[in-house]
């Protein structure tokens, strides 16, 4: 009778711990499966996820528009804050392609979401990133395009300042130096060699400030 006893109780002994099994781990209640990170994405990635949605609305004319911060119209023969002729901030790189528009394009390095491409030599051969198929930001490297204020490659920095009053010096991390010129959401980008302007960026304000300072995005 006592084994019969024990033997029962060893069997219910049994079935607790069965049933305790099927019981899922606190952190599997609240969907933190394995391997799951909370981790935060990268300041300049998070910056670029907003810039392709809100700003980047197209009307039936194809202009780029957001409130606040309309997005200046881009000129063929200047470059602003809203880009440079048909590379304006937010077209899709499908547009540009289609036009023939673009050269050299390839996913960037090591940035997930990112392409680069060249923009064609009428335009001074800009070049281009796009984020998710839209154009984040453009650098002009010739000497011959100025900005709608006149500043171009070889301005001295005094220069930009007193065209640009107001806006910003970023430092990187290096210990260069660049003017920031907002215009709303987007800006124009001076970075400055021996006082005097290296480049010329226009795109996202945020996306380019995280790009300069602290290395972030493509």
């Amino acid at each position: 009778m006592r084994r019969a006893a024990l033997a029962l109780a060893a069997l219910a002994m049994l079935g607790l711990t069965a049933c305790s099994s099927d019981k899922k781990p606190a952190s599997w209640e609240a969907g933190a499966g394995a391997g799951a990170s909370s981790a935060p994405a990268p300041a300049a990635a998070a910056a670029a996820e907003s810039a392709t949605r809100a700003p980047f609305a197209e009307n039936p004319d194809g202009t780029v528009n957001r409130s606040p911060g309309a997005q200046p119209a881009a000129s063929n023969s200047k470059i602003n804050a809203g880009g440079l002729g048909p590379y304006r901030i937010g077209v899709t790189l499908q547009t540009l392609q289609s036009a023939k528009l673009v050269t050299a394009v390839t996913p960037a390095k090591s940035c997930d979401n990112y392409t680069t491409a060249q923009g064609v030599t009428k335009y001074h051969s800009p070049q281009l990133v796009f984020f998710k198929g839209k154009l984040l930001h453009l650098s002009i490297g010739s000497p011959s395009i100025t900005t709608d204020k006149g500043i171009k490659i070889g301005s001295p920095l005094a220069n930009v300042r007193s065209s640009y009053p107001g806006d910003k010096q970023l430092d990187d991390w290096t210990g260069g130096s660049a003017w920031l010129a907002m215009t709303g959401d987007y800006a124009l980008l001076f970075p400055v060699r021996d006082g005097k302007v290296s480049q010329v960026q226009a795109g996202m304000a945020e996306p380019l400030q995280f790009k300069y300072t602290d290395n972030q995005g493509c």
